[in-house]
């Protein structure tokens, strides 16, 4: 299978309860990307050497990797603590192995990559539906560790989780499978708009979408059908949106009064909390001009300086010990890292932008990499409003699918350059008599001087 794998399963399966299962000193994530490493070391040294050229992740998702590492080296701080803050970032190296994994690998290893992941996929719905409509058989499961227990919901991530189940069943239905790949897709939804996340309700929409544009397009061309689908689609999710937990939540954002006070208080105190946030962030790494450009670095808590994790703390957004994020990833990268760390991370997210629209134009491609821009679609969605990149569960899987995308945009592009342009044959001119034994085809340019005489 594609490199990587497994570990990428593993947190799809359990999502952030997950990755606070400890192995020793470290978690079960750390473990499982350097058994990865370890594995892609041995097979390159025991295996003969494999000609053709493969293509990485790009320059973007290295410069981001070389600032993490200076920023790294050089803090002032606790070592364990600028680790965990960089950790993040840091992961992005994951899409090196899906990279070049993906680009070596055949239909049957992409195949059984695809069949791990859904799997996973579906564990997860198992036991978050249970969660959500038995939530005390969950609140009876054991503790991981001091902040989490089994079976424990996060709500932005497991729904957009949701959402990528959703879209991948939907992009399945096909053949004599239809109706249980339908049922799938709808059965994913229940739960999801039982949940009140709006990030997650957001980003559930983008996959259902993209997977309905997926199917829709077939070389640049529009099926009639699927967009009536959509449409009709789209009506459907809009009538059930505010009777729902999520969509009524998502509804009061601007002072609806379609919903009841409460939500319509919660959620409206909410937004304010995090425009707040968010605005002392700003004008904290904006004061300093070494901050601006350069970022805090790994290690302080630019939250606590600038005073920006107290409206957050008061909504109850985190628990009270370890608020080190704004829930805004792009937030995150300019506080950490300054102007250019946005900008390297704002550039990537545009390029993934791109590759996705291409590949959406272009038809629906092999199913890894149609779950790969599901990913991608709905992580980075959920990212901006939560802190979903800025932990292991959300970080790891996300650039490992941006590896496979654009590892494998590159490489198309590539074949296209390469691809030799086909010359028209060349243009024979008989002669009146026609061509045959003994008389041979004139050059125009005589033809031409024969005629003008005549």
């Amino acid at each position: 299978m594609i490199a990587g794998v497994l570990v990428v399963a593993v947190l799809l399966t359990g999502g952030r309860w997950i990755s606070h299962v400890p192995v020793g000193p470290l978690y079960i994530s750390d473990v499982l990307m350097f058994a990865a490493f370890a594995q892609v070391a041995c097979s390159s040294l025991l295996s003969p050497k494999r000609t053709g050229r493969t293509y990485g992740p790009g320059i973007l998702v290295g410069l981001l990797l070389v600032m993490t590492a200076f920023r790294l080296l050089a803090t002032r701080a606790d070592v364990w603590t600028a680790a965990r803050d960089a950790a993040p970032f840091a992961y992005a190296v994951i899409s090196y192995l899906s990279a070049s994994a993906y680009q070596r690998a055949g239909d049957h290893s992409r195949a059984r990559t695809v069949r791990l992941l859904h799997g996973g996929l579906l564990l997860h719905f198992g036991w978050l539906t249970v969660a959500t409509f038995a939530p005390g058989f969950a609140t009876a499961m054991p503790q991981v560790d001091a902040s989490s227990r089994v079976m424990e919901i996060r709500t932005d991530f497991d729904v957009a989780l949701l959402g990528v189940l959703a879209g991948v069943s939907i992009l399945r239905m096909r053949g004599g499978r239809t109706w249980l790949h339908a049922t799938m897709a709808a059965a994913a939804l229940v739960p999801a708009l039982a949940l009140p996340s709006r990030a997650g309700i957001l980003a559930c929409g983008a996959c259902v979408l993209v997977a309905l544009l997926l199917r829709s397009a077939r070389h640049g061309r529009i099926n009639v059908r699927v967009v009536l689908a959509t449409a009709a689609a789209v009506l459907a999710l809009a009538a059930v949106l505010p009777f729902t937990p999520g969509g009524q939540r998502l509804l009061a954002t601007d002072g609806s009064a379609t919903a009841s006070s409460d939500v319509v208080a919660g959620a409206v105190g909410t937004k304010q909390a995090r425009m707040t946030a968010w605005d002392r962030v700003m004008t904290y790494t904006l004061d300093d001009s070494v901050r601006t450009s350069v970022g805090v670095g790994f290690g302080p808590n630019f939250m606590e300086q600038s005073h920006a994790d107290i409206p957050l703390r008061g909504r109850g957004e985190d628990k009270a010990d370890g608020l080190r994020s704004p829930h805004n990833y792009l937030l995150t990268a300019f506080a950490r890292l300054g102007l250019a760390g946005l900008t390297v991370v704002a550039s990537l997210l545009a390029v993934l932008g791109s590759v996705v629209i291409r590949t959406v134009r272009r038809g629906p491609p092999d199913e890894l990499t149609s779950v790969s821009v599901l990913l991608v679609i709905a992580l980075c969605t959920a990212a901006l409003l939560g802190v979903v990149l800025e932990a292991p569960f959300g970080a790891i899987p996300f650039f490992w699918a941006v590896g496979i995308l654009i590892a494998g945009d590159r490489s198309r592009r590539a074949r296209l350059r390469q691809k030799p342009e086909r010359k028209a044959p060349p243009a024979v001119v008989r002669t009146p008599t026609g061509t045959g034994p003994g008389v041979s085809a004139l050059p125009k340019t005589e033809i031409a001087g024969q005629l003008s005489s005549v």
